[in-house]
């Protein structure tokens, strides 16, 4: 016998046999949304252009490279000596070195324009990192939803099975209607019916995840119900953080950065030069020293202009982070009031809907039994049942996505 397969082992492999089976990709919330966190292409792509600004910033504000020149001087172009580049006593290889100085001003304006931006791409992130989470927790509750739904029909099945045994049994008997067989196979054909509507709702989620998820992405749910507190006033005053909202602070300091950059060009920047230069035989050689200033002359009709459009476009900011509040306010105030709605629903749909929806299909089964109905009242009882459970966990799956929405958009920052 294999070592492998050796008498102690055995006992082992067998419970490993019989427990159930677990996909790969069957995940919970928490490990969905933190697997499309790790895997989600836009992710991957925001966190790189963080890194871009990163590196950026740590370039800002520096000077220029300096510029190594080189050149010829006054070669004379008639007489005897023309071309020559050591007969005449004005004629000089030139080798220089200059840089240039952008004002401190304009420096300092370089690198906090280049911290915003840096600070903007983190905020962007943030901002995606939510739209991340929210697409993937509401595909993750859908399909949830759809599970649970299709895993009321194997006992739907059975209980059509169960009544097409007794139809046909009471027609051997001598009872019933020869039309109450077709009726039966109709229900078992719409229960099929709705079975693949589910199963394609089921597909299309599984391949809606893939959007975030690597391959094969999500393909089954596990744990419960998530369960979050929705506390209202905590919601609000929480509002400033949400992503949305907040990558507006980054943008203002970018903006504010851009005016005093526009500023800077009303002081004048300078350069420096120095240049050896070598003459012919006999003469003496040369070193020159050239330091050049900007004349920033009409600011009026050239820096100030631009100031005045910078400062408009910070302005114009300001009032679009005022109006982005008052519209997530708004969606706040809607989310809180739909998750209030919901609740009564599936309280509604608990205490009442589902026991009535119960209760008549019982009833109808028991004339039907006793023979003071036909069989189309239980057919009618039963579909009505099994829309109102089909719609208890729909409504179940919107208010867990209500209180998803709630809490990874206003609460969870």
């Amino acid at each position: 016998m294999n070592a492998f397969l050796s008498r102690p082992q055995l006992p082992v492999l067998l419970v490993l046999a019989l427990l159930p089976w677990t996909p790969l990709s069957a995940l919970t919330l928490e490990q969905a949304l933190q697997q499309a966190e790790r895997e989600a292409p836009a992710l991957q792509a925001w966190q790189l252009q963080q890194q871009a600004a990163g590196h950026d910033a740590e370039a800002a504000g520096q000077l220029p490279d300096p510029k190594l020149g080189f050149g010829l001087q006054n070669i004379p172009l008639q007489g005897d000596d023309r071309g020559r580049l050591n007969a005449d006593g004005m004629s000089m290889q030139m080798l220089g070195l200059m840089q240039e100085v952008p004002n401190r001003a304009r420096r300092e304006a370089q690198r906090e324009l280049a911290q915003a931006t840096r600070q903007r791409m983190s905020a962007e992130l943030a901002v995606q990192r939510l739209e991340v989470r929210l697409g993937m927790a509401e595909v993750w509750l859908r399909l949830r939803v759809v599970e649970q739904q299709l895993a009321l029909f194997p006992q739907l099945l059975e209980q059509n099975r169960v009544l097409a045994a007794a139809v046909a049994a009471r027609l051997r008997s001598g009872q019933g209607s020869l039309a109450e067989q077709p009726q039966v196979e109709t229900e078992r054909a719409q229960l099929e019916q709705r079975i693949e509507q589910l199963q394609a709702e089921q597909g299309a989620l599984q391949a809606a995840s893939r959007r975030w998820l690597q391959s094969p992405g999500l393909q089954q749910t596990l744990g419960n119900w998530p369960q979050w507190p929705v506390d209202e006033q905590q919601l609000r005053e929480r509002l400033q953080q949400q992503p949305e909202l907040a990558r507006y602070q980054p943008l203002l300091q970018q903006g504010a950065a851009a005016v005093r950059l526009a500023e800077a060009d009303r002081r004048p920047d300078w350069s420096w030069e120095l240049a050896y230069q070598r003459r012919g035989a006999g003469l003496d050689d040369m070193f020159s020293v050239q330091v050049n200033l900007g004349l920033p002359l009409f600011t009026g009709s050239r820096q100030q202009p631009r100031i005045r459009a910078r400062q408009a476009e910070l302005a114009a900011l300001e009032l679009e982070r005022d109006g982005q509040q008052y519209r997530l306010l708004a969606e706040l105030d809607g989310e809180l009031s739909e998750y209030r709605r919901l609740q009564l629903a599936v309280r509604r749909s608990d205490e009442q809907l589902l026991p009535l929806a119960s209760r008549r299909a019982e009833l109808a089964l028991a004339d039907y039994r006793s023979g003071r109905a036909g069989l189309e009242p239980l057919l009618a009882a039963r579909s009505a049942q099994v829309e109102t459970q089909l719609q208890h966990l729909q409504l179940q799956g919107q208010l867990a996505s209500s209180q998803m929405r709630l809490q990874l958009g206003w609460g969870e920052h």
